[in-house]
């Protein structure tokens, strides 16, 4: 069974004195992880690629410089970024366009409300109590055989 380690207050306080005291690393030596990097080149790795350049070509280049990385890293890394991006620029228009999105979500809900009303309507002016019973397509097994619910014996 796995012991909880725990320690002192002061093994932390001192901890964190030691991480506060240590020297600024040369900006050379930080450690970048791929994700991190497509997305600061980007937009070079996409000029290479209107240049003509393809992928495997792209990371030979790279490789020159010493980052060695497949071509479906790169291609992984750029569809990340790409989402990323794409997500952080979603994010944005939303928060400064709260006002085009309100009424929209308003259209939509009084569609629903309207769709409801419609089929309240066509069951009540129905004959048989209101009961309406779906005609679609039976369901269909694991094998694609269609299952028939038994309903005769309710």
């Amino acid at each position: 069974m796995p012991m909880v380690k725990s320690f002192t207050q002061a093994q932390w306080d001192a901890a964190a004195r030691r991480l506060d005291a240590l020297p600024e690393k040369p900006a050379h030596e930080h450690r970048v992880n791929v994700r991190d990097a497509m997305k600061s080149i980007r937009s070079q790795i996409i000029d290479a690629q209107k240049k003509g350049y393809t992928q495997e070509e792209i990371v030979q280049q790279i490789a020159r410089d010493g980052v060695e990385i497949s071509a479906a890293t790169l291609r992984y890394a750029m569809q990340r970024a790409a989402k990323e991006d794409g997500s952080a620029q979603t994010e944005r228009r939303v928060t400064t366009n709260t006002g085009a999105a309100l009424p929209r979500a308003k259209k939509v809900s009084q569609a629903k409300s309207s769709q409801t009303g419609d089929a309240r309507t066509g069951s009540q002016s129905k004959r048989d109590g209101g009961i309406t019973r779906p005609e679609s397509t039976p369901v269909k097994g694991f094998l694609g055989f269609p299952i028939r619910p038994d309903t005769e014996n309710l």
